[in-house]
């Protein structure tokens, strides 16, 4: 349940009580920092920055799940954060990042291993049950984390997935028809938005399957030290039905117990990244008990819009509204490429709240 390098799902050592992607998975987990909204509710202030260690291991369980040394050094992989609100940040793309691993290895050995094929696996735990700062997929106060929605993207039913061992691409599908003619594709971007590698195939994905390593990618030798890779799968219409965003660094992985790895080291260079302008607009359906607005936000610059999150916000206290349903968050657009959220709220919460939808993000420019 601690925090581990995501490689370390890639060759099955994450766990020293033997296998978690053959067979039946008893217990498995890995925690994530909660938001910083979250994290200002469950201690002073003066506990949150400097990281004070003893309040936050108590929080974690008994430093049980690594917050304050394993997961704090993944976090600083990212760069020194000069506060807790910028630290936060960091701390969500490093769960991001873990919680899309232990899914996307559990598709890619689902069916590998005949009577030993991974039947299922029992997660510890999605939700943590009192203030802490060992986070899940949402925390106590209902609102959700990164993990959520890259756990989700890893378990869409049919899905484009990227190994990071073996520098290959494969689909899994969990539905019980077969799409016939689709086209897989990959293209990978330097920091600077210059494409450096592109695919694709055409292939035919049978019902309730896995097709490992449809496509070997052969990397490029002149990538930036991070650089960006975007799947796309469509189906024989030209219709998009999956689309996964990664962000990778150069780093060469060493081995368990090494920190070290494509997605572990080596990525403060994000932080040169570009600022950026977006586009907001936004529609409102009234619901028989609920308010559904469609956020559209559309990058207009000329680099990447990296790692965006909505917020459902009361104008008058600056607090979020709780919960609220987001169906993606934390994402990231390419040069002027748009998306849709469509967010959902209890009418019942907005009693005599002023709603603000606010778009943050890594490099985004406030307007």
């Amino acid at each position: 349940y601690k925090y581990e390098n995501p490689m370390r799902y890639y060759d099955d050592t994450a766990s020293d009580q033997g296998s978690r992607i053959y067979g039946f998975a008893l217990k498995y987990g890995a925690p994530i920092l909660p938001t910083i909204h979250c994290l200002r509710e469950m201690m002073n202030l003066s506990d949150l920055w400097p990281i004070n260690k003893k309040v936050w291991n108590y929080l974690d369980g008994g430093a049980s799940y690594g917050m304050t040394t394993k997961y704090n050094d993944a976090v600083k992989q990212y760069g020194v954060s000069s506060n807790i609100v910028e630290y936060a940040q960091k701390a969500q793309l490093v769960g991001a990042v873990t919680f899309r691993s232990i899914w996307e290895n559990w598709n890619y050995n689902k069916f590998n291993y005949g009577d030993r094929f991974c039947s299922g696996v029992l997660f510890w735990y999605h939700n943590s049950p009192i203030r802490q700062v060992c986070g899940r997929m949402w925390d106590w106060s209902l609102e959700p984390t990164a993990a959520l929605y890259y756990t989700q993207d890893a378990l869409e039913p049919l899905h484009a997935q990227y190994n990071f061992l073996k520098n290959t691409v494969s689909v899994y599908n969990d539905y019980d028809r077969t799409f016939a003619n689709c086209q897989l594709s990959i293209r990978i971007f330097n920091m600077d938005m210059s494409e450096k590698h592109s695919e694709k195939i055409f292939i035919n994905i049978p019902g309730d399957c896995v097709l490992n390593d449809v496509l070997t990618v052969d990397l490029p030798q002149n990538l930036s030290k991070v650089h960006f890779i975007k799947l796309e799968l469509k189906d024989n219409n030209g219709r998009q039905i999956s689309d996964t965003f990664y962000w990778r660094s150069i780093n060469e992985y060493k081995g368990p117990g090494s920190p070290t790895g494509p997605l572990y080291a080596g990525f403060s260079e994000l932080e040169k990244l570009p600022p950026v302008h977006l586009l907001k607009t936004v529609g409102k359906e009234s619901l028989n008990n609920s308010e559904l607005y469609h956020v559209n936000v559309k990058n207009l610059s000329n680099t990447l819009a990296f790692f965006l999150q909505i917020k459902l916000i009361d104008q008058l206290t600056g607090k979020l509204i709780r919960p609220v349903f987001y169906d993606d968050n934390f994402f990231s657009l390419l040069p002027n490429e748009s998306k849709t959220i469509d967010v959902k709220v209890l009418k019942k919460l907005l009693h005599q709240k002023q709603v603000k939808i606010v778009i943050d993000g890594w490099n985004v420019v406030q307007n």
